[in-house]
């Protein structure tokens, strides 16, 4: 992600961030819906959008979105044509967790947040290796949540 680039994500994040909160880092990555099959229904990804005000969406494919990880919260905005878009959602930190990256040519994870049914899947991408560095220092930043077994 370039200076430019980063600026302009800033500028969108600033509304939707109080005064004294601090950003922390700025990364990118591909989300989707770990609950494939419910995802992929129009109706329903229109619905949760509609019914949370905008604050969730639903993905029916892996869509390509910029990350703030603020002290407070995390934003996701939609990438468009390669430059930040549309503010996707905003999430409070203290009620997100991730479960342990599983690192190979993709990092996959999933972001579990307290009081959603289903958790969102993040993959970050091996390249540009900038891109990969940020994705890796978002992990460490977030907490874990370990998932029962099946």
């Amino acid at each position: 992600m370039g200076a430019r680039q980063e600026r302009r994500l800033l500028e969108n994040a600033a509304p939707l961030m109080r005064p004294d909160e601090r950003v922390e880092l700025v990364a990118m990555a591909k989300i989707g819906s770990v609950k494939k099959s419910v995802g992929k229904s129009l109706a329903y990804g229109v619905a949760v959008g509609v019914l949370s005000g905008g604050t969730m969406m639903a993905f029916s494919t892996h869509a390509e979105a910029y990350i703030v990880l603020t002290d407070r919260q995390i934003l996701f905005f939609r990438s468009h044509a390669g430059t930040p878009g549309k503010h996707i959602m905003s999430i409070p930190r203290a009620y997100a967790a991730i479960t342990e990256p599983k690192s190979g040519l993709l990092l996959k994870f999933q972001l579990h947040v307290q009081g959603w049914d289903q958790a969102l899947a993040l993959t970050i991408p091996p390249l540009p290796p900038a891109v990969r560095k940020r994705g890796v220092a978002f992990t460490q930043l977030m907490p874990r949540i370990v998932l029962a077994a099946a």
